[in-house]
């Protein structure tokens, strides 16, 4: 048997040169892959977020340099590595917990604010997004997450925070009722003795109307008033308004109203601050009844006064045309003039045409008394009546004489019996 060697040499030539084409189409392959990797890396490397990849395992498989940097690794050494070697391990752990879920549900993880060490040591904050990565199978291999830091965001939130812990801690050291109200009767925040008032906590009141904290009428008045003052931005100040407690108490507030404006002057809503002015309220009512129940003692003690007045001054008719004024006790300047204030009043009142005045229960008269008792006597004249002295006593005569008075027309008798037995017998004489 013979062989054609030309024709092996040929083919094996041929297959050679197969086989080299190929091989130069898989460097050229690799060669293209490569470069797309490298683009790959590069439009990866300049993302500003942490993006990286992770096989079953939990081990890196891909960081780019926002990631390396973060976790100070080089990016060849950061293959095969796991959490536990990168961070601490209470990070670790939040992160490999994250991560389970995402492999082991297919479900990604979209926004999840976990912890991480910075470069310099500090720990910062990441909103960690990762979604599960298939193979051709549709089997979970991995994940592909992205991690955006906002360390500084978190920071302003912290600010915002301690501020308003701040804020409410100083709303609540007031002892008066604070609240903020938007435009559409909204509370947006209040201090605790608002909230205890209402029976909420502080963190209740966001949201909350009147009308689901407070009695029906009281909540519609609140909100009639807070509306005036949002609509005209007019404040309204030291206005009393009546509050049905959640434990029951109806106290009393001074509360003043103030419309909140924006930066650019719109009115957003209003400012309230309310005085409990429940004991001032009490304390002016029982004063006020205080000065009634005065008033009604004063008035009391008028009538008395008039009383003893006209006891003292006891006008009587004893005729249908006839009185008597029987004076008893001493008798002072004061007394006499107030005796013929009643004694001209009466007569006028009544018609009279006689007046007996009897003095027998005078223990003493002196010269300014007989003299106001003449006095009298001439007012009755002038009115038309006549008058009759009662009791004159031997010391009065001297006396009234001694003045030097024209009695001549002045009618005496001896007791009131006999006054009033000559009146009546004038009278039935003129009938």
């Amino acid at each position: 048997m013979t062989y054609d060697t030309g024709s092996a040499d040929t083919s094996v030539a041929r297959h050679i040169a197969e086989l080299e084409a190929r091989l130069d189409a898989a460097y050229r392959r690799i060669t293209e892959l490569e470069q797309e990797v490298a683009r790959d890396r590069e439009m990866l490397d300049a993302i500003p977020a942490l993006v990286y990849l992770k096989d079953r395992q939990h081990r890196y498989v891909f960081g780019n340099r926002a990631f390396t940097e973060r976790v100070s690794v080089p990016a060849a050494d950061l293959i095969g590595k796991t959490d536990s070697e990168l961070f601490p391990p209470e990070v670790a752990e939040a992160y490999l917990d994250d991560d389970e879920r995402v492999m082991a549900t297919g479900v990604p993880s979209l926004g999840v604010e976990l912890p991480v060490t910075r470069p310099d040591g500090t720990v910062g904050w990441v909103a960690n997004s990762a979604v599960p990565y298939h193979d051709a199978a549709g089997n979970v291999i991995g994940l592909v997450g992205i991690a955006l830091d906002i360390t500084e965001r978190k920071r302003a939130e912290e600010a915002l925070h301690r501020s308003e812990i701040e804020r409410q801690a100083l709303l609540d050291a007031i002892p008066a009722m604070i609240y903020f109200k938007g435009r559409d009767h909204r509370y947006l925040l209040g201090n605790r003795i608002f909230a205890d008032a209402a029976g909420i906590t502080i963190n209740e009141i966001a949201g909350k109307t009147d009308h689901e904290l407070f009695q029906p009428a009281e909540a519609e008045a609140y909100m009639t008033d807070d509306e005036q003052v949002m609509a005209s931005g007019e404040p309204h100040l030291g206005i009393e308004e009546q509050i049905t407690e959640a434990g029951g108490r109806v106290a009393w507030l001074a509360v003043y109203k103030v419309p909140y404006r924006n930066d650019e002057g719109t009115i957003i809503g209003m400012v309230g601050i309310a005085l409990d002015i429940t004991e001032r309220k009490r304390v002016e009512e029982e004063l006020r009844h205080s000065q009634a129940r005065q008033q009604a003692l004063i008035e009391q003690q008028g009538h008395l006064l008039e009383t003893i007045r006209k006891m003292s001054t006891p006008v009587l008719p004893v005729t249908s045309n006839a009185l008597v004024l029987p004076l008893v006790g001493d008798i002072d300047s004061a007394r006499s003039q107030q005796i013929m204030e009643t004694l001209l009043t009466s007569v006028q009142r009544l018609g009279a045409e006689w007046v007996i005045i009897d003095i027998t229960g005078v223990p003493l008269i002196d010269t300014a008394v007989a003299n106001h008792l003449i006095q009298a006597t001439r007012g009755v004249e002038l009115l038309g009546a006549r008058t009759i002295l009662v009791g004159v006593s031997p010391e009065l005569a001297q006396t009234i004489v001694g003045l030097g008075i024209n009695l001549s027309n002045l009618i005496t008798h001896s007791d009131l019996r006999s006054a009033i037995t000559f009146v009546m017998q004038r009278s039935q004489r003129h009938t």
